[in-house]
């Protein structure tokens, strides 16, 4: 009995036909076909009621599912104790970040995560960038993720550029300004503006205006916030993607988008730092690259 062979059945009973799973595990239909038949003979019974293309469990299927899973699950146990046996993995883990990229994005970097490291409990927690920052100088989080906001000049600690995002400037689709072809200072001054609270020094607003009407504690909020006609704001470009162009557009003014470093923070240099640390850190520079308004070198 091959373990490829119980991976098969359980896909077939989770999707109810061999075509479906075969799509899942991109595997060639009849390779799958010929797999479960065997797997019925070498147990000597059927597995699953067939009505046309329907696959249902039969009695014995309903017997072997639950330990078949176990029985895969411990496989997959197995192959990483090997894989990671000359590492020695923290039994916890606490990775932090922003929300200056989408929430989807961080779902699957968890799902990742757990893929590659099952046996490690893990815990993300959303902070804003100074926040975060302070959290891993205390020894409370292992690893923070966030745009950079002049951290730079504010800690001693490590920091590592995963990759560049793009910052544009915002407003309702329908308003005004965005009808005209050049926005001036005067012109943003009379309309209210949506500040993400941890950027109120940096050069992201100073760049326009010292002054900000509305001060918001994450980003999704401002870009919710400009799509409910309350002002103009920086919004990253990855948190824009199903809002524009229906609900938002960029304003057409001299700093109507802006850069910044999305960075990591850990106690480790880089050089000294453990095994998972890096890997954890190329795999979310590594998924970043498939998002809007990121670039991984230093834009011109």
């Amino acid at each position: 009995m091959k373990l490829e062979s119980l991976q098969y059945f359980v896909m077939i009973a989770q999707t109810g036909s061999i075509a479906k799973a075969a799509a899942r595990l991109s595997v060639n239909r009849s390779t799958m076909s010929m797999a479960l038949s065997t797997l019925e003979d070498q147990l000597g019974t059927a597995l699953f009621i067939r009505t046309g293309n329907s696959m249902q469990l039969a009695p014995a299927g309903e017997k072997i599912i639950d330990d078949s899973i176990r029985l895969i699950n411990l496989a997959e146990s197995i192959k990483h104790r090997c894989l990671h046996d000359d590492e020695q993995l923290p039994h916890r883990l606490v990775i932090g970040r922003d929300d200056a990229l989408p929430e989807a994005f961080w779902r699957e970097i968890i799902r990742s995560i757990r893929k590659r490291y099952p046996g490690i409990s893990l815990e993300m927690h959303y902070a804003s960038a100074n926040a975060l920052q302070q959290m891993v100088e205390e020894g409370f989080m292992d690893l923070a993720c966030c745009l950079d906001q002049s951290l730079y000049a504010n800690t001693q600690l490590p920091l590592q550029v995963l990759g560049w995002v793009a910052l544009h400037m915002v407003i309702a689709k329908d308003h005004p300004l965005t009808q005209m072809r050049y926005v001036s200072n005067e012109d943003l001054a009379s309309v209210p503006q949506i500040a993400y609270l941890d950027l109120s020094q940096s050069d992201i607003q100073t760049n326009v205006s010292e002054r900000y009407d509305i001060a918001l504690s994450s980003f999704e909020l401002i870009r919710d916030a400009i799509r409910d006609k309350l002002g103009w704001g920086y919004v990253p470009e990855p948190l824009l993607k199903g809002f524009q162009p229906q609900e938002v557009a960029r304003i057409a003014h001299g700093y109507n988008v802006s850069w910044h470093g999305y960075v990591a923070i850990s106690q480790q240099v880089v050089e000294n730092e453990q095994p998972i640390i890096r890997d954890i850190r190329r795999l979310i520079s590594d998924q970043m690259v498939a998002l809007p308004g990121i670039d991984m070198s230093l834009p011109a």
